[in-house]
């Protein structure tokens, strides 16, 4: 019996109440990986459905046992220990790359050896791109002008029309491959985040270094953001505790208050300008309640969210 090759990418799948994406998530690997030896790992952070699924219709996936619901970061930690392949390929379970899109990435790795990590561009299952596509190291101010213009926060990526690769501060964490080493030498994610904002961490950390980080624009993955829950009250909220942490640990005391301030002001604006336009917007009225719904959450629980994810210590 002939053996295996060598995996040269570990695809990383951390899973809450995710079976019912899972089927297709794993279909697509076969492929999107059609040439390249890999491992697919998966932690189940939820009620179990998700590990019962695979281990009954992926048997060739390997489970790390669950820990319970320890957070994105922590999961991916634990996958991590696990791989064994000199690149790691971090996928979200609601997403699916497209045919030949790991053998791309993975050609494209080894084209640019020198970089920490490399990625492709998300898309919406409607064909758009994904908003975090266009991430960047945040700084306070562009929290604040975010008030006014969210596109600050989405001032990074490579543009909308890019067909040539080029170099990117932050890669989307639902889908983004980071050398091995590079990985361990960090001490992968920051277990403090419990979601949200960890990959923005990771890739500050990263920067430090002095490495570089890639993206090749033809490599795709479509992504259902936030699984159809992308306005949920609690959604948002993590969102908010994860920028905030984020801001707690790399920004002054002054800055990470301005950011703290920028995020309650855009609460406000989303949580009280939502059901006025679902008036005048009987098209959009559902989503614009639901905004305002969600975003109203982060409004009356600014105690929840202000101090980040305190208590859980920094440990990068």
């Amino acid at each position: 019996m002939l053996e295996r090759p060598a995996p040269e990418v570990s695809i990383l799948v951390v899973a809450y109440n995710s079976a019912p994406f899972l089927a297709e998530c794993f279909s697509s690997i076969a492929t999107a990986a059609a040439t390249t030896p890999h491992e697919i790992l998966l932690i189940d952070n939820g009620d179990g459905s998700s590990e019962a699924f695979a281990r009954t219709h992926f048997p060739d996936v390997r489970i790390v046992p669950s820990e319970g619901n320890i957070g994105f970061g922590a999961g991916n930690n634990r996958l991590a220990a696990q791989a064994v392949a000199p690149r790691l390929l971090l996928l979200n379970p609601d997403a699916a790359p497209v045919p030949g899109a790991v053998d791309r990435l993975v050609a494209f790795s080894k084209q640019h050896p020198q970089a920490a990590a490399w990625g492709g561009r998300s898309y919406s299952p409607e064909g758009a791109l994904d908003a975090a596509n266009f991430m960047a190291l945040p700084t306070p101010t562009d929290f604040l002008v975010s008030v006014i213009d969210s596109r600050s926060l989405r001032r990074g990526g490579l543009p909308a029309g890019a067909t040539e690769p080029g170099p990117v501060e932050v890669l989307n964490g639902g889908f983004m491959m980071v050398r091995a080493d590079v990985w361990r030498a960090i001490g992968g994610f920051d277990e403090s985040f419990f979601l949200y904002a960890e990959e923005i961490d990771l890739f500050e950390r990263i920067r430090a270094r002095g490495d570089v980080v890639l993206v090749d624009p033809g490599v795709g993955v479509i992504h259902n953001t936030g699984s159809g829950q992308s306005m949920s009250a609690s959604r948002l909220l993590y969102l908010t505790t994860g920028r905030m942490h984020y801001a707690r640990k790399h920004f002054s005391p002054l800055g990470a208050w301005v950011t703290g301030c920028a995020m309650w002001l855009t609460a406000a604006k989303f949580a009280w300008v939502s059901p006025l336009l679902a008036r005048l917007k009987p098209h959009d009225a559902e989503r614009l309640r639901q905004l305002g719904q969600g975003w109203g959450a982060v409004l009356r629980q600014r105690p929840a969210w202000w101090s980040g994810y305190a208590g859980r210590g920094a440990r990068n």
